[in-house]
């Protein structure tokens, strides 16, 4: 991958140039100072809308082939815990270690993505448990990254 692949863009957003998404920076633990079960996630992202964060009202959470595709695991920082997560360190360290998607099932579970281990699985949408998102924008080029398959959490 290109070393040049994530563009910050000095607005709090960081592009990948490999896919055509647009990230937000922070994630929502380092904008709330706390973690979030999906319904809140939810409101974190209406909210991220309702202020056209960056000039944008089309934030949404990620599906999980998107939180996959910027897993990297030659790349790391450090999260709230200083505990290693490998994403790009365009992004801001101190953030959550893993990110809710809007992959769910019914009203019960929503999936959950780890920027540790690159791999993921359904929790409770009421669960809090050190989870946090990180939102998105734009449609997903797949046609570079090739992300098919993401590991489940075994």
């Amino acid at each position: 991958m290109s070393e040049n692949r994530f563009l910050d863009n000095g607005d709090g957003t960081v592009t990948d140039t490999l896919t055509q998404l647009m990230w937000m920076k922070n994630d929502s633990y380092l904008d709330l100072q706390k973690f979030v079960k999906y319904s809140a996630a939810l409101k974190y992202m209406n909210k991220k809308n309702e202020e056209s964060y960056a000039g944008y009202n089309d934030w949404r959470l990620p599906h999980k082939r998107e939180a996959h595709s910027i897993f990297d695991k030659m790349k790391s920082l450090n999260d709230k815990y200083d505990m290693t997560i490998h994403i790009d360190p365009v992004f801001a360290e101190g953030c959550g270690y893993d990110t809710w998607t809007s992959n769910i099932r019914g009203k019960i579970t929503a999936y959950c993505y780890s920027f540790n281990s690159g791999a993921g699985g359904h929790k409770e949408v009421d669960d809090i448990l050190n989870t946090s998102v990180r939102l998105v924008r734009g449609d997903f080029d797949n046609s570079k990254s090739k992300v098919e398959h993401v590991p489940e959490i075994r």
